[in-house]
C-alpha cells in the first residue's frame, strides 16, 4: 500500500490551494475575454441551514468558535457522499483533518459547507485530492479549481467531474484533464480552501474519507 505522511499532504494541499490550480496563459485569456462579455445571471443558490455560533461541525465538536486563523477550529467542512466527518485528537492535540465517518463509493460526490457569521458568502474554492493510502499502491493527486465566482457552498458536485465551471490537474504530470478515473479502494484526502474574494476572508477544510469495494 502506499502511505503519504499527514505532514507532507497538508503542506502540498496548502501549496496546491494557493497557486497549484491556475490556468494556463491561453486559458487565463479566454477567461479576461469572457469577463468582458456580458454575464448571465447568476444561479439561485440552494437554501441550507445556517451555521451559528453553537451549531455548528467545530463548535459541536468542543473545538469552540470556528477560526480563520486556528487549523484546529475549522470555518469550512467538506462533505462526502453526504456523509459528515468527525474531528478527532492524537496525543492529545487536536487534529486539523475531519475524517468522514463510514464508506463512501469509488466515484462519490463533495460538498462545501461555510461559516457565514467569519466567511459571508464565499465563491471561490480550490482544493487537492490526494491518496493517503490505497489498496493498488497507486501515487493520486489531482488540483481541482472552480473558475473565479463560480463555486457555490451547499450544492452536491462529483467529485471526479464537478462541471465545466472547474479546473482539474493532475498534480504528477502537470496536464489539465476532463475527469478522474474511479478512485481504488483506500484513504484519501481533500485539502481545500473556500475563499470570499470581495473580503478576502478564507477559510482551510482537510477532510479525510475512505473509499469502499463498489457492490
Amino acid at each position: 500500500m502506499r502511505k503519504i505522511s499527514v505532514f507532507s499532504m497538508i503542506v502540498f494541499g496548502l501549496t496546491a490551494v494557493g497557486m497549484g490550480c491556475s490556468s494556463p496563459p491561453s486559458e487565463q485569456r479566454e477567461s479576461r475575454v469572457a469577463a468582458e462579455s456580458p454575464k448571465p445571471a447568476p444561479a439561485a443558490q440552494p437554501k441550507t441551514a445556517r451555521f451559528t455560533r453553537a451549531n455548528n461541525p467545530t463548535t459541536l465538536a468542543g473545538r469552540g468558535e470556528p477560526s480563520l486563523d486556528e487549523r484546529s477550529r475549522p470555518a469550512a467542512w467538506v462533505y462526502v457522499d453526504g456523509k459528515a466527518g468527525k474531528f478527532t485528537e492524537r496525543d492529545g492535540e487536536p487534529l486539523t483533518q475531519w475524517t468522514v465517518e463510514g464508506k463512501v463509493g469509488s466515484a462519490p460526490t463533495f460538498r462545501v459547507e461555510g461559516y457565514e457569521p467569519l466567511l459571508g458568502n464565499p465563491t471561490d474554492f480550490k482544493c487537492v485530492l490526494q491518496a493517503v493510502e490505497v489498496s493498488d499502491a497507486s501515487t493520486i493527486v489531482y488540483g481541482i479549481a472552480a473558475n473565479q465566482g463560480t463555486f457555490i457552498p451547499g450544492r452536491e458536485y462529483p467529485l471526479l467531474n464537478p462541471g465545466d465551471n472547474f479546473i482539474i490537474r493532475n498534480g504528477l504530470t502537470g496536464d489539465i484533464v476532463k475527469e478522474i478515473a474511479p478512485l481504488a479502494p483506500g484513504n484519501y484526502a481533500i485539502v481545500g480552501g473556500l475563499e470570499n474574494r470581495s473580503t478576502g476572508k478564507r477559510a482551510l477544510a482537510v477532510s479525510y474519507f475512505t473509499v469502499g469495494e463498489d457492490k
